[in-house]
């Protein structure tokens, strides 16, 4: 790892085509998280078309729904942040 810092750091021609192909990933990537949040986001407003048709109780069952999300997050996280410090500071020894 370190000899492909030194050598894109010495090369300054390839580092910015590094940079160029990196930034196309990442937005590419984001692209399409928010086409999944805005599918996300339209079966919410049908399903909430649904429960208001049919009599169901909307805000409860919305306040569950964001709960839920929030727990699923708040974990996720947790787990994100473990592996960062993990691979952060690994044990010797092992």
């Amino acid at each position: 790892m370190e000899k492909a810092v030194a050598y894109l750091v010495g090369h300054p021609v390839i580092f910015i085509i590094a940079v160029i192909v990196s930034i196309m990933i990442l937005f590419s990537f984001l692209k399409r998280v928010m086409r999944l949040f805005l599918v996300v986001a339209a079966l919410l407003v049908l399903y909430a078309a649904y429960l208001q048709l049919t009599g169901g109780h909307t805000f409860e069952t919305f306040q569950h729904i964001g709960l839920w999300f929030g727990n699923t997050f708040h974990f996720i996280t947790g787990i994100f942040g473990y592996l960062f410090d993990l691979v952060k500071s690994p044990k010797t020894g092992l």
